[in-house]
This record gives C-alpha cells, structure tokens and sequence, in this order.
C-alpha cells in the first residue's frame, strides 16, 4: 500500500515513444527525433558529466544460438554508439560508459572484445568517452554511499562505486528482455548491476569489501547472505 501511495503522488514525466525497424543507420534518426520530443539533450547535458549504465550482463561467452549478444541479453552496440553521438552532439562535457561485469574486474573494454565487438567505435562517437568497470573500486580510491529515497524498501543506502556519484546526469539504457526473479529487465532493473560485487557478491569480504569481485550477485537476488559489515545492511534480514 506504501509503494502505491508513492506512485499516486510520484510527478509524471514525459515519455518519447518510436518505433524502429532495424539497427544500423535508421538508429541514430529515431533517437534524435525521441529527445527532441522530451525537450533536446542540450537542456540536460551541456557542459555537464554524463554516466551511462550500460546492460551487459553475463560473460562475453555466453550467447543465444549464432546471435550476436546485442539482439538477445546486451543493449544493442547501434543503440549505445547513436546515444554517445547524441549526448556529445548536445554538449556533454565527459561520457562514462559504466557496466559491472559478471565476477569480473576485467576493463569494459575487454569484456566487448571478448563478445567481438570494437569498443572504439563507441569510444570515437563523441568526444572524451570512456569506461569504467563498476564492479569494485576501478579507478576511485573509495566507495561512495548513495542513500535510497525514502529510506528505501530493502536498503538505507548502497556504497557504490565512484562513478554513480561524480556525474551530473546518469542514465540507464534499457534492454527489454525476461528475468527470472524481476520478471522483466528494462531500466530501473538495468540499474541492479550497479552493486559491486566485492560488497554484495557471493564471495564479497564479509568484513570489509574485497580487493576483486569474486562470484556474481545471488546474494541480492535472493538475501541469502549478508553484504560486506562496512556497508549499511538490509533494513529486515528476515523478510523474504
């Protein structure tokens, strides 16, 4: 009932929807037109750091018959590449593209190759884009608490790494696929992998967070064990 009353007060936002018959070239167009109808980038993101939470779960390995990951379980390579071109076109100053991949502390970079794909097409779609593997500390010298609104459902807070802090504007993009414990993956489900798992992995530190992910992310799927002490810990350990 809590979660209702929230929704029933939450501000609605606009929506762009298009369809799109292929990828390729006929990507970068309709994306255009969408955040044109929302009111341009520009508004949003000029001048300003952009992080870009990626979905691209799993190892590079696994795939769906002969598909390539991007047309089964990854954002589509097009749908990120036409993204960064767009956000660098209105103004971003810096665009961080972010993942946490599967038990890995292996750069972003590493992890598309190993899927055959060419990282610097994305790296050379706007001006200075990078990466980052979220997943443990990766280039920051500590973890950052980002406190959930409203005291949150589960968690206070999550400790994060640095790169969900230091942004002036983030951004999920979505992949519309089925999930076995949410029931569907799209953005706010896309925003689950962005626990490092050296705090809430299956093999995290129980005292403090690991040096390297070790094991993948069960434990937030299913609460069977308790994330690093040094991080805020679940609100009812005995809930579901």
């Amino acid at each position: 009932m809590a979660g209702a009353a929230i929704a029933a007060t939450a501000r609605a936002a606009p929506v762009a929807l298009a369809r799109c018959a292929s990828y390729g070239a006929a990507v970068l167009p309709v994306l255009q037109k969408m955040f044109d109808q929302l009111g341009g980038l520009g508004r949003l993101v000029r001048g300003k750091t952009v992080a870009v939470k990626l979905n691209l779960t799993g190892t590079p390995f696994e795939r769906h018959g002969y598909l390539d990951a991007g047309l089964a379980h990854w954002t589509h390579s097009d749908v990120i590449g036409a993204t960064v071109h767009l956000l660098g076109r209105a103004g971003a100053s810096r665009i961080r593209l972010l993942e946490s991949p599967w038990k890995s502390a292996e750069p972003i970079e590493e992890h598309m190759l190993g899927a055959g794909w060419e990282p610097r097409d994305l790296l050379n779609a706007a001006p200075r884009v990078e990466f980052e593997n979220t997943n443990f500390l990766g280039n920051g010298k500590r973890y950052h608490r980002l406190q959930t609104p409203r005291g949150g459902h589960m968690f206070r807070a999550f400790d994060l790494n640095h790169s969900y802090e230091e942004c002036d504007v983030f951004v999920s993009i979505a992949k519309l696929k089925e999930h076995s414990t949410a029931g569907i993956t799209l953005a706010m489900k896309n925003c689950f992998g962005i626990t490092p798992c050296t705090i809430y992995g299956d093999d995290a530190g129980e005292s403090e967070p690991g040096l390297l992910p070790q094991g993948g992310r069960y434990p937030i799927h299913n609460g069977y064990r308790a994330p690093s002490k040094t991080s805020p810990q679940e609100k009812d350990p005995a809930s579901p």
